[in-house]
């Protein structure tokens, strides 16, 4: 189905640059005052322009400019728009089902303020267009058919009128007109009723009543005796059935006390949860709803406000009904429960500097299809859920093989510090093995995150090797397995015919075990500080150890081990830390370095 696929930003408030991709469900993520409501704002504007404010140009001299791409257009979608004359406006601005279209604003008047379309002529088609032209005859009644109105959400920092009686331009208005199309349908016949009533009370009625025409006949007479040649006739307005929805209230009732309110006198809370219910309600009407030209965007901002956990999921589900059943859907959140799996790859986070103005970053999607070549493949293992969500809410990521690394490291850095990682936006996630780390890391980069890594120490003997941070078969690599055949001797364990430690099922001598022996040979522990300064080069910090449980001192691993180390770690002041495992403190100072 169509969709806008781009938004490019220019001059708009704090966006002074910015571009971003739009799927069909897209989450916009970021700190607060970064810009994401000015997103929203400007994807409504390009496709409802109005008059602009003083306030809305960043710089006052240059104008404001928003263009969109809006892909999909099938001759299939294009056959449904009613009117000939508009479908023919808009078919020769299609190409490959491709359309841009743009917004220029230069003043603060309506006048001032041009919609535009890129000249195919000119254009390549790849990238943002350079050449454009005024709209022709036709064109913006097209778009409007194909893209109608956004129907807009604000963020009820004021409630005022938006969460008031159904007025025109509100949230609950475009609600509730949107709910409004299959009612009309399914009472048809009222309009046939009004049609009828309409004869009868109406002055030029067919059918119109004898009272009413005896009305006519006396007032006449009674008005001659003042004003000769004057008629008088009563004639009453019937509405028609759209205006009786309209005129209507939406009241609530509290079934424990019978309480009757209208919508606008209950709680903030009850407000918000009232609002998305009707989203809700929406999603299941649009089931099965197809057949129409028109996608209509759906933009909110922060839709999980004064929603419990529960009803933001449930919300969360009714928009992904949406997306698919005609509508698209935008959203700035603060919330991960916002995002699903479905969806977390398609999240823009949203940034904000002093230079540049508001920011965004590559999505999950786009930067797994730019890191990797297995795109499709990767896009979906790389990172569990949880994992994305604290990515996606800090500022830097540290990744972590394994979970005893993901449950120690936090602990041992409030220990340490006195604040926990994420008040200092740091996020320690797993991958779920080492092996993934090569990969994760070039998409973070894509994405424009600042990550790094902690591994074991065989990651600087085998993943990164394969993965290519290092080279395959380096002196370095040479010497190392020099010094595992000389500490073989002396202590039994099994090497792999490549050389590298392996777990021996026989003795019960784990690989992890030779790492450390060689981690603690003077020899071996030379060898390991120079992978270790070798791997920071490439943002992986390497136990020189071996492992964390060598620098915990735990020579167990499992369950139990971990919940002993997490109660010793707590246990422990800032200097006993730093004094009896000065490998975190190393640590986190090179991850706080960058």
């Amino acid at each position: 189905m169509h969709r806008v696929s781009y938004i490019h930003i220019e001059n708009f408030r704090s966006c002074r640059n910015v571009t971003l991709p739009l799927e069909g469900y897209t989450p916009l993520i970021g700190q607060n005052n970064a810009g994401k409501s000015t997103i929203l704002q400007a994807i409504e504007w390009v496709l409802q322009p109005k008059a602009l404010s003083a306030a809305d140009f960043s710089a006052p001299a240059v104008p404001v400019e928003v263009a969109a791409c809006i892909d999909g257009i099938s001759e299939e979608i294009l056959s449904l728009i009613p009117e000939e004359k508009h479908r023919k406006a808009i078919e020769p601005y299609c190409r490959d089902g491709r359309l841009w279209i743009r917004v220029v604003a230069t003043g603060t008047t309506s006048k001032a303020t041009n919609a535009e379309v890129w000249d195919i002529d000119q254009c390549s088609g790849e990238g943002l267009p350079e050449h454009w032209r005024s709209y022709p005859t036709g064109l913006s009644q097209a778009v409007s058919v194909l893209l109608p109105k956004p129907l807009v959400v604000q963020a009820m920092h004021d409630l005022g009128e938006d969460l008031g009686k159904a007025k025109a331009g509100t949230t609950i208005k475009g609600l509730l007109d949107e709910i409004m199309g299959p009612l009309l349908e399914a009472h048809a016949e009222l309009s046939t009723a009004l049609e009828t009533i309409r004869h009868v009370l109406t002055s030029g009625g067919e059918n119109r009543s004898e009272h009413l025409q005896q009305f006519d006949t006396d007032a006449t007479e009674a008005l001659a005796h003042f004003f000769p040649g004057l008629a008088l006739d009563l004639d009453l307005q019937v509405v028609d059935v759209k205006e009786f929805f309209k005129a209507g209230d939406l009241h609530v009732t509290d079934k424990a006390t019978g309480d009757r309110r209208r919508f606008d006198q209950m709680g903030t809370g009850a407000q918000r949860a009232i609002q998305m219910a009707l989203i809700r309600y929406l999603a299941e009407t649009r089931r099965g709803d197809g057949n129409r030209p028109a996608r209509r965007l759906l933009l909110i901002d922060e839709p999980e406000l004064y929603l419990h956990p529960q009803g933001v999921r449930r919300l969360r589900q009714a928009l992904g009904h949406l997306a698919e059943h005609g509508f698209q859907i935008i959203f700035s959140t603060h919330s991960p429960l916002m995002l699903s799996r479905e969806n977390a790859a398609d999240t823009v986070i949203v940034g904000k500097t002093a230079e540049a103005g508001t920011t965004t970053q590559k999505p999950l999607r786009h930067a797994v299809e730019e890191a990797l070549s297995n795109a499709e493949s990767q896009s979906r293992t790389l990172f569990e859920l949880g994992n994305l969500a604290e990515i996606y809410f800090a500022r830097r990521v540290v990744i972590c093989e394994g979970k005893t690394d993901g449950r120690l490291l936090p602990i041992a850095y409030e220990r340490l510090y006195g604040i926990t990682p994420d008040i200092d936006h740091i996020a320690f996630v797993s991958v779920g093995g080492c092996g993934n780390i090569p990969k994760a890391l070039p998409v973070m980069a894509a994405m424009g995150i600042a990550a790094c890594a902690v591994v074991d120490l065989d990651f600087g003997y085998t993943h990164a090797r394969s993965g290519g941070m290092l080279p395959r078969d380096g002196d370095d690599l040479t010497k190392v397995k020099a010094e595992l055949v000389r500490l073989k001797s002396g202590h039994g364990f099994v090497l792999h015919d490549n050389g590298l430690p392996k777990n021996d099922k026989a003795t019960g001598h784990l690989a992890a075990d030779t790492w450390a022996l060689f981690a603690a040979d003077d020899e071996g522990k030379a060898l390991a500080v120079q992978t270790q300064h070798d791997l920071q080069a490439h943002r992986v910090w390497a136990w020189c150890e071996g492992c964390i449980e060598q620098v915990t001192g735990t020579d167990d691993k499992g369950e139990d081990a971990i919940i002993e180390q997490e109660q010793r770690l707590r246990s422990m002041s800032a200097a006993e830390l730093e004094q009896q495992m000065p490998a975190f403190k190393a640590c986190f100072d090179w991850i706080r370095s960058f």
